[in-house]
């Protein structure tokens, strides 16, 4: 987060600034040339803000929760996004052979041909290698390198 604000600072900020540009878009559209940008760019930053707003709350940081949006099983990897709609990916654990891990982003690359998934997954790059270290039996992480980059 910007400025290191807390969750709920966040939310608070995040609300603050989307009722000021409602309220600042709602009265350039009732008042003539009264602004001096386009009151449609007002309603863009409250949406933007109350977009921030939501993402800031302990749901959805619940919801985004590393322990949420990797899940392994014997045989397979389970991979959610929910950063613009829910978004869910099973992979065969056997095909995996790379994880290029970064903050908020993994992706998974299949049968050594390059060619994979791309995730935007909320998390620092060493708790989604830990997670993913947690999670994969030991004997497919063998086969399979995990890279940061």
């Amino acid at each position: 987060m910007f400025l290191n604000l807390t969750a709920k600072h966040m939310l608070s900020l995040s609300s603050a600034l989307s009722v000021l540009f409602l309220g600042v878009g709602v009265y350039g559209i009732l008042s003539d040339d009264a602004l001096p940008f386009p009151s449609f760019s007002a309603f863009v930053a409250a949406v933007f803000f109350a977009l921030q707003a939501v993402r800031s709350t302990d749901k959805f940081a619940a919801k985004t929760a590393l322990s949420n949006t990797l899940i392994a099983t014997n045989t397979h990897l389970k991979v959610t996004q929910f950063y613009y709609s829910s978004k869910e990916q099973l992979l065969e654990l056997n095909r995996i052979t790379e994880f290029k891990v970064a903050d908020n982003y993994l992706a998974v690359i299949l049968d050594r041909n390059g060619q994979g998934y791309d995730f935007q997954i909320k998390g620092k790059s060493d708790a989604i290698i830990e997670r993913l270290n947690d999670i994969i039996p030991h004997q497919e992480l063998k086969n399979t390198s995990i890279t940061r980059v």
